[in-house]
């Protein structure tokens, strides 16, 4: 019989190698999740804290931190190997053929409005689920001490509290855990990049009893993907890149944002500077670099502000479910929404089609 794989496999294949995804889905499905058995570590550099916030989100999760770690002196039990059999780093989740429906949105809600820039379409989005009891609660990632941190919100105020956070991204699919095991919720809503989202998916897709130590399939109602190029390694990005080799002092640096056109860097107001995505393609973090997906295409919605105009979000509708909630926070006055304009649907078409390729050949890359 083959031995049945477990943490120390998905170490040496996904982690050390510079694939992990950062999803956190195998901490999520550990046997001794109680246990605290695996866990993220979050050694790995800080957000600049400014004026960004998570809810309108720009084209990239900037700084992704840590990576999934065994408590010292421990192992896995015997024929276990959750972990690694849910990865979806190990093998991808298989895409289903859905809707693809875009629009130019935004939030009706003058307090949303005033705590996203964009369009506050994302939230919007989430506080109509809320209010209109699809979902108990809505994972996402907050600011704590200046770093990235996982809440599970279940007010229009907590979320609005947690914009204009920070840049960060954390390992989103551990929020699933402590949404239905601490804090006792059977429907949420799950916010993240691609790759999480992507890492539910595997979750589900294996399914409980096989390779899968909890069912959460039927507690996630709600996915909503942002749009994403890829994170950054913070001491790469902001103190070796923009710090060292432009002279930008990080204590001036109150915003970042990545769109289209490259990375732009703000103190206040004021743009600071400007660089193209191909110049700073390297700082990219390693397991960024072999993702294909950039919108987000195991979600029910994605969201994010490129292809429309400052001030707007773009929201992608890819299944029923995600519909039919859309129409709903129409229907409830949280949105205004129209469909995208043909040059704004070719500019996500194109960035789709330049991840995918990036993605593929990176991956054959590093097969060579």
């Amino acid at each position: 019989m083959e031995r049945r794989k477990d943490f120390s496999d998905l170490k040496r294949e996904v982690i050390d190698n510079g694939n992990c995804a950062l999803c956190g889905g195998c901490v999520a499905t550990c046997r001794l999740l109680d246990y605290g058995l695996l866990r993220m570590d979050v050694a790995e550099g800080g957000p600049v804290k400014g004026e960004g916030q998570q809810y309108a989100p720009a084209a990239s999760c900037f700084f992704s931190q840590g990576k999934p770690v065994i408590r010292p002196g421990q192992q896995c039990p015997p024929s276990c190997g959750y972990c690694y059999y849910q990865c979806p780093r190990v093998e991808a989740p298989v895409l289903k053929e859905g809707l693809e429906e875009i629009y130019e949105v935004v939030s009706k809600d003058e307090t949303i409005r005033g705590a996203c820039h964009n369009g506050g379409a994302l939230l919007s989005l989430l506080v109509s689920a809320l209010e209109d009891a699809i979902v108990e609660g809505c994972i996402t990632i907050a600011d704590k001490a200046g770093k990235p941190e996982v809440r599970v919100a279940m007010s229009k105020s907590s979320l609005i509290e947690g914009a204009g956070s920070c840049y960060g991204s954390a390992a989103t699919l551990t929020g699933v855990a402590d949404a239905i095991v601490n804090q006792g919720l059977w429907t949420v809503a799950l916010v993240g990049t691609p790759c999480q989202i992507a890492g539910y998916e595997k979750m589900l897709e294996v399914g409980r009893g096989t390779h899968n130590a909890h069912n959460f399939s039927s507690s996630v109602r709600l996915r909503i993907s942002l749009f994403c190029t890829g994170a950054y390694s913070y001491d790469a990005l902001v103190k070796e890149y923009l710090e060292r080799k432009q002279g930008i002092p990080v204590r001036e640096i109150t915003r970042l944002d990545i769109r289209d056109d490259g990375l732009h860097v703000y103190a206040g107001d004021k743009e600071l500077f400007h660089a193209a995505l191909s110049e700073i393609a390297d700082y990219k973090r390693a397991g960024c670099k072999i993702c294909e997906d950039f919108a987000g295409r195991f979600s029910d919605i994605s969201v994010g502000h490129i292809g429309t105009p400052a001030g707007k979000s773009t929201v992608i509708i890819h299944t029923d479910f995600g519909k039919e909630v859309f129409e709903r926070a129409i229907e409830w006055g949280y949105i205004d929404a129209k469909p995208i304009d043909k040059a704004g649907a070719e500019l996500i078409h194109r960035l789709q089609q330049e991840k995918r390729e990036a993605g593929l050949a990176e991956k054959a890359k590093r097969k060579d």
